[in-house]
């Protein structure tokens, strides 16, 4: 079992060995065009956001809280990647097996919210799925619906993104990632708001 010591030693030696190979490609990465998207995240997904979206080092800008809690600091970065640095699209990855759909599924069922900061996630989850009516059985579900509602309430939170949304320079799509714990699984799109085309169905579409 890692204890504080060995989990920092287990790190320092994966910097050192990643060092090598990340210095010729760094100079790349330092003169790259604009991000390819800014991808919010939930912190409990075990696949990174690069290796489900295939995209290199830099391409990104992650965003990463548990159960896509928009906070302050999650919201600024948000607002920097399209504001500042132009990037034209904003991804809602959700991810299935959920810990925190999982969390607001049961206290939403058994009628108890649990304390400290997890409240706000359960709470924030709990929302979208009142959306529905309560009409959800699982966590993917949950999920699915999560990231619509999130991406929904970036445009109601930011002027920032809704002015950069309505004209054209951004979009969010609201997607589930890949299933199979090594970020083979296709993404499934849950929702676009936006002037962006995307191949397949789409549950909700707002330009």
């Amino acid at each position: 079992m890692l204890n504080p010591s060995s989990a920092w030693r287990r790190l320092q030696a994966g910097n050192r060995c990643s060092h090598a190979t990340v210095r010729s490609t760094a100079q790349a990465a330092d003169n790259a065009d604009i991000p390819v998207a800014a991808v919010f995240r939930c912190a409990d997904a075990d696949t990174p956001s690069e290796v489900v979206l295939g995209q290199s080092r830099g391409a990104l800008i992650d965003v990463s809280t548990w159960g896509h809690v928009i906070d302050t600091g999650a919201l600024a970065t948000m607002e920097y990647a399209v504001d500042t640095l132009k990037t034209p699209l904003i991804v809602v990855l959700g991810h299935p097996h959920c810990a925190a759909m999982q969390t607001a599924l049961t206290a939403w069922k058994n009628v108890t919210f649990p304390t400290g900061a997890a409240r706000t996630v359960v709470e924030q989850a709990i929302s979208s799925l009142t959306r529905l009516g309560g009409r959800i059985d699982n966590a993917d579900e949950l999920s699915a619906a999560h990231v619509v509602n999130i991406g929904a309430s970036l445009l109601h939170r930011s002027p920032i993104i809704a002015a950069a949304v309505d004209s054209g320079q951004s979009a969010i799509v609201c997607v589930m990632g890949g299933g199979d714990g090594a970020g083979g699984g296709l993404l499934r799109t849950c929702a676009t708001f936006g002037d962006v085309q995307v191949t397949g169905s789409t549950l909700l579409e707002c330009v």
